[in-house]
């Protein structure tokens, strides 16, 4: 509790680090990625270490690909390693010592916390049984050490979808396991997710009750190939495959083929949602009329669809438009999130909400803790 107020951090993070390979089936274990560092880096700034994985390092800082993220000399002691606080030491940030982690979230006074994988995973491999099993391994790993404490540690399981066995497979471990969701990135690869080879997962999906969330990731590999720099990556790579997913799941009628199905859209921002369901509305009469297979086109306005309590949105705790996106989705379907322990952690969001003077108090209790339950279910 902080100042008075319950936290459920909708957005943090388990690191990436070796002991999320554990369980890795043999076949695909030589092909874990593995922590490497860069020799002749003395110009390439912080970026002398990533993940070799698939023939390529990743996260990098130059050329196509480029992107920020986890790499081995913010999570690995023998790359160089340090805690930032005492409050936040090195076990708490890969959850090998969940302990630790619940100590940094009481010095936050957050109460609660959603936990979701390193971005990394939206561009480690094409290959669809070996992504499968990354996943898989990371869904067991997370789910082990949450249920160490599982009234304050919650967890989003990874969904593989390019191969619909293996997707349908991990939602009933994660389930098993105790996952309070499932996370999807954008797109998976050059495939929207409301592509007809992803049904029987979705079909799965709805009747497991776990809601989605949908977090930002450079999935879609065209993206990849433009962004040479890091500021291109958060603004294009990393977050139009989320608004993608936006279009796949509103435009294309999922809504209305799955009615329970709960969606969140996490860690790229908020006001983009005023721009596209604007946009989609606007073209939408005209499509639903020249559309030959009427089920691609969803039955209502999409304005309908974000105010219809099932669209949740995590933005930033100084977003000057929150008032106008409280407008659009309702007091009930915005979340809050810290990104921690990621650089770019929003370590004060909670108390910039609280600080807020143009939403009122019971919204700010919506937004900080209502709300997350109402998404993920209760602690």
């Amino acid at each position: 509790m902080l100042q008075g107020y319950r936290l459920f951090d909708a957005d943090a993070h388990a690191m990436m680090s070796p002991r999320m390979w554990a369980s890795l089936p043999q076949e695909f274990s030589a092909r874990r990625p593995r922590p490497t560092r860069v020799h002749d880096a003395g110009d390439m700034n912080r970026w002398t270490n990533g993940w070799l994985v698939e023939g390529q390092i990743i996260p990098h800082a130059l050329g196509p690909g480029s992107q920020p993220g986890n790499e081995p000399a913010r999570v690995l002691e023998e790359f160089g390693a340090e805690a930032h606080s005492p409050e936040f030491p090195l076990s708490s940030f890969d959850l090998s010592d969940p302990g630790a982690r619940l100590r940094g979230m009481d010095f936050m006074g957050v109460d609660h916390q959603m936990l979701y994988p390193t971005t990394l995973y939206a561009r480690m491999t094409n290959d669809p049984a070996f992504e499968a099993a990354l996943m898989r391994s990371y869904n067991r790993y997370i789910g082990g050490q949450c249920a160490q404490a599982p009234k304050r540690l919650k967890w989003a399981g990874l969904l593989p979808l390019r191969d619909a066995r293996e997707g349908c497979a991990a939602l009933a471990e994660m389930t098993e396991l105790g996952a309070s969701a499932a996370v999807v990135y954008g797109t998976a690869g050059d495939r929207l997710l409301c592509h007809p080879s992803f049904t029987p997962v979705w079909d799965e999906l709805h009747r497991s009750g776990l809601p989605l969330c949908v977090h930002m990731g450079m999935s879609y590999p065209p993206f990849a190939e433009v962004c040479t720099g890091l500021l291109a990556a958060h603004g294009i790579g990393m977050s139009l495959p989320a608004q993608m997913a936006f279009v796949a799941i509103v435009g294309h009628g999922m809504l209305d083929r799955y009615p329970n199905l709960k969606v969140g859209f996490l860690e790229f921002g908020a006001e983009w949602m005023l721009y596209m369901v604007a946009r989609l509305d606007h073209y939408l009469p005209i499509d639903r009329s020249q559309m030959p297979i009427k089920t691609e086109v969803p039955q209502r306005a999409i304005e309908d669809y974000v105010k219809s309590g099932r669209i949740f949105i995590a933005g930033e705790a100084d977003d000057k438009l929150l008032p106008q996106e409280i407008e659009l989705l309702g007091e009930d379907q915005i979340l809050y999130s810290s990104d921690l322990p990621h650089g770019e952690g929003r370590h004060n969001a909670a108390k910039e909400i609280i600080a807020r003077t143009d939403i009122n108090e019971r919204q700010k209790q919506k937004i900080l803790y209502d709300n997350a339950v109402k998404f993920f279910g209760a602690p």
